[in-house]
């Protein structure tokens, strides 16, 4: 729908996308500054500046990618649940889950968001002390506005394949790239022995079921792998999960944005997943020997260099807000934005890439536009 308008309006040049992507990109800059402003009354121009300069944004910007728009949408909604949990607002409960659920439209990787959001919402309105009468009201009207947006494709793949699920990709996604990075970030083996391993378990269920092959139904088929990807995992056991879960999410929070560029990708490199290793120390120094382009490390050192500054200081601001919850801050407002950080690291968990990381790097520029501000708020009492 977002291509075929700036079809129809303008034309289908790739040029008219990203020149509206850009667009998009911009206001998302604006919508964080505001977000921003609204939570601690400082950090507008700080967290402005940081959007308008963040790489991932301006890489992804100009692809012809879902990121740009999934973004757009979620800084939308993360406005206005800001605002309401400020002012318990019905227009801006409304608006929240409207972006929400147009974002999931987008991405799906906001789906399982949606639920965990209204219990959230539910355990927050109780502690409000809400009637029952007025928690049933916004329940419903959360429900029919999800509904209404998504019910369309659900009900499809419902009557369709039998299934509500709203992608088919979810097992593929599991056997074809968790179960591999798991395996490595445990420390247990190479991605590639993982990949190994994943089909091997495939091949042996499939034989257990006594198929030939897999469903010709996606929604089936995604779940036969999903099921043999979790049977995988739980017989890794739960230490090695969330080793790698940690080392994944540290890796995706500290990988420069700069090594997604277009014109860096095309510089002669190899490819991080194909780099043997067990472990991930063992990995990146088997990378960085198979680099032989001094101008290519040069660039991922710097990107590497600014990427760890940057979680740094978002870490320094959670810090900063944690101290600040009796003084300024509500703990509702910072556990709801540690809320959505974790929701990400953990369904991107192991699997790694750095338009994982963007939809929680708004977050993470209001971490850093509080930990600058306050860091300013001092020099100045000092003078």
């Amino acid at each position: 729908m977002f291509l075929s308008t700036i079809y129809t309006i303008f034309s289908n040049g790739i040029w008219d996308v990203i020149l509206i992507q850009i667009i998009l990109d911009s206001i998302s800059c604006v919508v964080i500054a505001f977000t921003t402003y609204s939570i601690f009354d400082k950090g507008f121009w700080v967290s402005g500046v940081l959007s308008a300069f963040n790489l991932n944004m301006v890489i992804l910007s100009a692809s012809l990618l879902t990121d740009t728009l999934f973004l757009f949408l979620f800084n939308l909604f993360l406005f206005s649940l800001i605002k309401y949990l400020q002012n318990n607002s019905i227009r801006y409960f409304f608006f929240l889950v409207l972006f929400i659920s147009l974002a999931t439209l987008v991405r799906a990787s906001s789906y399982y968001l949606i639920f965990i959001l209204l219990i959230w919402l539910v355990g927050w309105m109780v502690h409000q002390r809400k009637s029952f009468l007025k928690i049933g009201s916004l329940v419903g009207m959360y429900i029919a506005i999800v509904m209404i947006l998504l019910g369309g494709v659900l009900q499809h793949n419902y009557h369709q394949y039998g299934s509500m699920a709203l992608a088919s990709d979810a097992g593929k996604h599991l056997i074809g790239w968790v179960v591999p990075a798991t395996y490595q970030y445990s420390g247990q083996g190479s991605y590639q022995q993982g990949q190994l391993l994943a089909k091997e378990r495939l091949k042996l269920a499939l034989q257990r079921d006594n198929l030939t092959k897999l469903p010709p139904n996606p929604f089936e088929n995604s779940a036969y792998k999903a099921d043999v990807g979790k049977d995988i995992l739980l017989d890794f056991g739960f230490l090695n999960i969330l080793k790698a879960w940690i080392v994944g999410s540290t890796i995706n929070l500290l990988a420069p944005s700069v090594a997604y560029a277009p014109v860096v990708r095309l510089m002669d490199h190899p490819s991080f997943y194909e780099t043997k290793g067990s472990g991930v120390l063992n990995k990146l120094s088997n990378y960085i020997k198979n680099s032989s382009g001094f101008f290519y490390l040069l660039i991922l050192v710097i990107g590497t260099t600014i990427s760890i500054i940057f979680t740094f200081l978002a870490l320094v601001g959670v810090v900063k807000m944690l101290s600040s919850l009796s003084l300024s801050l509500s703990l509702e407002m910072v556990s709801t934005l540690l809320l959505l950080v974790g929701y990400f690291l953990a369904i991107t968990g192991p699997v790694i890439g750095v338009k994982y990381r963007l939809p929680i790097e708004p977050v993470m520029i209001i971490f850093i536009a509080y930990a600058i501000s306050t860091m300013e708020w001092k020099k100045n009492k000092e003078l």
